[in-house]
């Protein structure tokens, strides 16, 4: 009776290791639950900020595709490279529309819409991924323009900038959002 041995385990950590996913997924989920819930409020009367001169257009827009997908119970989408990573998501989780970005630093990033455009803060994600979030509540009049446009969005931060195709994906999202918050 001979003695069997036994190779070490190795993993693979490519982009297109099943287990890299899996993490990037778990990841995401416990962004959303870092969210927690949210006591503050914003007066929601300030009118939206005008469109920017330089609106996106339909030339500009970024490769990739949006996709939806549930954590925990949660919504949200996802727009990204397919098979790949998300590289903006939006998200819903307790009354709150989620807009994360992938990113190192925070500071402010800006949503532009032919119809107007929003300020948000981005703060880390807490996640392993480079991820930036920031908020705003489902009842806020510029989430009723994204859910409502036609023309692209474009998300400026202060070193990049990316134009993103509409979407029934986030649209769902987001339709979820103001059904349950």
């Amino acid at each position: 009776m001979g003695t069997k041995r036994l190779r070490p385990c190795s993993v693979r950590m490519d982009s297109k290791s099943p287990l890299l996913k899996l993490l990037a997924i778990a990841s995401l989920a416990a962004a959303f639950a870092a969210c927690g819930d949210r006591n503050e409020t914003e007066d929601l009367t300030t009118a939206v900020e005008p469109a920017p001169e330089n609106k996106p257009s339909a030339a500009e827009i970024a490769s990739g595709k949006w996709f939806y997908k549930e954590s925990n119970g949660y919504p949200w989408a996802g727009f990204g490279p397919p098979r790949s990573e998300a590289i903006f998501v939006i998200a819903c989780r307790n009354g709150q529309v989620l807009f994360q970005r992938s990113a190192r630093e925070g500071g402010e990033i800006s949503i532009q819409l032919s119809e107007g455009k929003q300020e948000i803060n981005m703060t880390s994600a807490g996640s392993e991924l480079p991820m930036m979030q920031g908020a705003l509540p489902a009842n806020h009049p510029f989430v009723k323009l994204i859910l409502d446009t036609e023309s692209p969005i474009r998300v400026v931060s202060e070193n990049e900038e990316i134009v993103l195709p509409t979407d029934a994906a986030y649209r769902r999202v987001i339709n979820a959002c103001l059904e349950n918050g």
